[in-house]
């Protein structure tokens, strides 16, 4: 049942950055529309009959023309969900289809009764724009447009940026990141006498999905298989003990693991740089040493403030560049509970065994609760509102950072964010540099991974395709391994292309418009692939707040003043803290004794105005399905959200619960909408699970267990079962849904699936499992002096000086060579551009007051959601950030080269190992903890031996 679009004037003036709709005509066509016209030269109209029925008359104009982009609308408030008309001008035509998107992704082709008929007096292609004026046919209903009988949100979106394939109607599209929007349409004033007459003019091509406009005879939108084209692959002469595909964070956590123990690792990206440090040239206009990755302020606004990285032939939304979805994901660092592995996973994969991965991954990435630096929570007032609301309900706040991980019933806390130094986090920043440290690394960006070669059970490497389309194989040596880590809506195609997943996705393959060389038949592997994906489900609710509250207007975040930005130079202030404000988290039991635990979000959108997203999280039952297309995407075949009325019934039952709470006695929220549906004397819970979107949290799509069961791909090793040494270590062999965001029990399950790769023997390294701890506690406390090169520049004026910053979560790394590296936390002198004080512009707000941390009970003040010493002594340090000091050609990354190394010298494996074993053999014989007693000895040992 498609979404309910019934809006009341009080929700219509709550759409963000909706307008209303004005009545113009056509001067081509004559016909008279309602619609929106758009400063950037966008306009989008329809016409209707004074009895409206089943179809309309539709126009849209955009600012593009031959192949230089497409434009579309939503047929609703969500870009999500809903039906999508998208078109572009290409040659003498217009093509046109229909599309549905799953998730923020290219949106695939939607087949179904509607049709596209083209006017051909009101389409058009210049040298300045294009339109398309067509009749929709069948395109009011239930699966359609839903039209109210008063007013409508639609929604309408365009890019200028050339699309990969024109000619195609089923192209891919890319991100609309040359305008997008809603605007309010009021059906009376688009009711015409005269639209029998304007619909007779619809004499072009038409299709039930897509079609080429003026005057073809249309094509359709299923993808031509054609002939292939015939691609040579070329062979490197480089091999490996190991090859990751995908940098994301496990492919990073893996590769470094892997090349902490001695052996020779290839790290392969599809996509490009991602942080200005790595090598990311699009910086900001504010702040030339940054990207928009960078800014955790950034994190809600990333396709307004740039053009975000998003691939374009996934299911659903996934970050195709360096750190994957940890670049373009909210930064949620969600600690797993104990039952989200205890209650799926199989045996070797409990808590109990997780733990020392979990240890090991916080030591290096420990996530905070604050952002900023200098101790003070900047636009806090959400929070105050929030939690006394869930104070007087009888939650109790945590520490969602230090404190206990399974505290996940009727608690609330401050947002844990994967941030640090002020800036975003993650892998990249806290595990790729200490794999840049090892001689036998390296890390390769632009390249796209096609499918692992494969002869029988044997898997010899990996096949690949250069930003220019050249196809090069690279080998792993005799024992080594592959390991997948693309992602779970991009590690199934991998699979799928290695002839290893259902049979009929394998043939869809085969008989696609992709170049992939597959096995023989007889050689495919079936395993259910794909079989068994899950997702949080996500509601959004909007609430009145019933004392005053201030929101800072998004302007704040993307055009910052000199005052914000001069804060940000020091990792403070607005834009180093993320989005959210308050996190809480409960669970429900349902009829059967099903428990499933609940999920919030929650932030401060508009002044007087809470918004929470509410997550169905761990223990749901909905279980959907991933498929491959015949141009090479990955596309959702069974949706995985609210599949059981037992799902359905767990979170029916905390909404009751959600507005009971709000007409309590003393609360501090009042409920305003969640979605189509707003405030009302007879509004259930039921009625605010109607609408809902993708949480883009996906795990499963190649399940680890004992091979035979429902969905299970890889063993309990993470090794894919009928293959000898092919490995999946991402969200995909998940069993199951954690009950917070994914981003940190994927990097805490990928710590240990480098333990049980290792232990496994795969690869020509003998290591074992014990190199990761040895290695792990040695590289706490080892540093490493990084360049400083380039001085971080934040305004036209400036004056230096010399400072000190102690990098209290800068990445420290191990290094034996006969070049000493300091054995004591890593202190940076580094000159710092001094901004100039300037004039606040006029346009633009005073800067976000900030509000101190939140008083707590006097049991929970020293742990508790306090921002660590450094960061509340940072107050008298005018040190610029450490992390702003690394510039593209530091020592660390040695320039922004797709295939770059680390010019730091390492020890020689003889060397590593003797130290490596030293710093074990201390600690687990002698019980020696103390990492600076470690060093010493290690120390006096390490002159010994030179």
């Amino acid at each position: 049942m498609a979404r309910s679009f019934l809006l009341s004037s009080a929700l219509l003036a709550l759409q963000v950055a909706a307008q209303s709709a004005t009545p113009y005509t056509d001067e081509k066509s004559g016909i008279s529309f309602n619609g929106y016209k758009h400063s950037s030269g966008f306009t989008l109209g329809i016409a209707l009959p004074e009895t409206p029925d089943t179809d309309f008359i539709g126009q849209f104009v955009a600012p593009i023309t031959n192949d230089g982009g497409w434009a579309g609308f939503s047929m609703g408030t969500s870009m999500t969900g809903t039906l999508l008309v998208a078109a572009w001008p290409h040659g003498d035509q217009v093509i046109s289809s229909f599309r549905k998107a799953t998730g923020y992704t290219s949106p695939a082709v939607q087949a179904g009764n509607f049709t596209l008929t083209e006017i051909p007096d009101g389409t058009y292609v210049n040298d300045t724009a294009f339109a398309y004026t067509f009749l929709c046919s069948n395109c009011i209903s239930d699966d359609a447009l839903l039209l109210s009988d008063s007013a409508n949100v639609l929604g309408w979106a365009y890019s200028d940026t050339a699309i990969s394939t024109p000619a195609s109607a089923s192209s891919t599209l890319n991100m609309h990141d040359a305008g997008y929007g809603l605007f309010g349409v009021t059906i009376d004033n688009a009711k015409s006498a005269d639209y029998d007459t304007w619909a007779a003019l619809a004499t072009g091509s038409s299709s039930g999905s897509g079609s080429n406009s003026t005057g073809s005879t249309g094509n359709s939108t299923t993808p031509t298989t054609g002939s292939k084209a015939n691609i040579t692959a070329t062979t490197s002469d480089d091999t490996y003990d190991y090859i990751v595909a995908g940098a994301g964070p496990a492919g990073i956590i893996v590769a470094e693991r892997l090349a902490e123990s001695g052996a020779s690792v290839l790290l392969v990206e599809r996509g490009g740089a991602s942080f200005a440090s790595t090598g990311n040239n699009d910086t900001l206009s504010w702040n030339s040493t940054i990207s928009i990755y960078d800014v955790p302020g950034l994190d809600y606004y990333l396709s307004k403030a740039g053009s975000p990285a998003y691939c374009t032939d996934t299911a659903d939304m996934a970050g195709c560049l360096l750190g994957g979805g940890t670049m373009i994901n909210a930064m949620m660092f969600v600690k797993p509970q104990s039952r989200d592995f205890d209650d799926s996973w199989p045996s070797g994969w409990k808590w109990a065994d997780m733990s020392d991965s979990a240890d090991r991954l916080y030591e290096r990435n420990p996530g905070q609760n604050y952002g900023s630096m200098d101790g003070n929570r900047y636009n806090n007032e959400a929070y105050e509102v929030l939690s006394d609301f869930f104070g007087k309900q009888g939650f109790t706040e945590t520490d969602a950072i230090k404190g206990d991980h399974n505290a996940r019933q009727d608690v609330y806390a401050y947002p844990p964010w994967d941030t640090a130094n002020g800036l975003r986090n993650g892998p990249v920043r806290s595990y790729l540099p200490l794999a840049q440290q090892q001689k036998d690394f390296k890390l390769m960006l632009n390249t796209k991974v096609i499918r692992a070669v494969r002869d029988g059970s044997a898997i010899s490497g990996i096949e690949t395709e250069t930003s220019s389309g050249a196809r090069v194989i690279y080998n792993v040596k005799a024992g080594g391994s592959v390991i997948l880590a693309a992602g779970a809506m991009s590690t199934p195609r991998l699979l799928i292309n290695s002839g290893i997943g259902p049979s009929e996705q394998i043939q869809t393959v085969a008989d696609g418009s992709v170049s992939v060389t597959l096995p023989d038949k007889a050689d495919w592997i079936e395993l259910p692939v794909g079989a068994e994906i899950k997702d949080h489900v996500i509601f959004t609710l909007k609430f009145n707040t019933t004392t005053s509250m201030y929101s800072p207007p998004t302007t704040e975040l993307l055009s910052p003043n000199q005052t914000c930005a001069d804060q940000f130079a020091k990792g403070s202030g607005l834009l180093s803290q993320s989005g959210q404000r308050l996190n809480f988290w409960t669970s429900v039991n349902t009829t059967s004794g099903k428990e499933m635990f609940i999920q919030g979000t929650c932030n401060g959108p508009a002044n007087d105005t809470i918004q929470m997203k509410v997550y169905l999280t761990h223990g749901l039952t909905s279980v959907g399905a991933l498929g491959m297309t015949a141009d090479g995407a990955t596309e959702l075949t069974t949706e995985p959200w609210l599949q059981t009325d037992e799902d359905k019934e767990a979170i029916t039952s905390f909404m009751d619960r959600l507005l009971k709470m709000t007409t309590s006695s003393g609360s501090t929220l009042t409920f305003l909408s969640a979605g189509s549906t707003t405030a009302g004397s007879n509004v259930t819970g039921a009625d605010l699970i109607n609408e809902h979107v993708t949480g883009s949290h996906y795990v499963g799509s190649a399940k680890m267990g004992t091979k035979g069961d429902s969905g299970v791909v890889v063993d309990t090793d993470t090794k894919v079962y009928g293959t000898d040494n092919l490995f999946v270590v991402d969200a995909s062999m998940h069993p199951d849904l954690p009950t917070g965001n994914t981003q940190a029990i994927v990097m805490v399950a990928a710590e240990k699936a480098a333990e049980r790769i290792l232990a496994a023997g795969s690869g020509s390294s003998n290591s074992t499992s014990d190199s990761i701890s040895a290695s792990s506690s040695a590289v706490s406390s080892v540093g490493t002096a990084v360049s400083t090169s380039t001085p971080m520049a934040t305004s036209s004026s400036s004056s230096s000086s010399a400072s000190s910053v102690v990098a209290s979560e800068t990445p420290t790394v191990t290094s034996y060579s006969a070049s000493a590296q300091t054995s004591s936390q890593a202190t940076q002198s580094t000159q710092q551009s001094q901004p100039a004080q300037q004039s606040q512009p006029a346009q633009q707000s005073q800067p976000v007051q900030p509000s101190q941390p939140a008083q707590q009970s006097s049991t929970q003040q020293s742990q508790s959601a306090q921002p660590s010493q450094s960061a509340q002594n940072s107050n008298s340090n005018d040190g610029s950030n450490p992390w702003w000091q690394v510039s593209p050609d530091n020592s660390w990354w040695n320039g922004p080269s797709s295939t770059s190394t680390s010019a730091i010298p390492t020890a020689t494996p003889a060397q590593w190992g003797q130290s490596r074993h030293v710093r074990s053999h201390l600690r687990k014989r002698y019980v020696v903890k103390d990492d600076a007693a470690v060093d010493r000895k290690v120390s006096l040992l390490d002159d010994t031996h030179a």
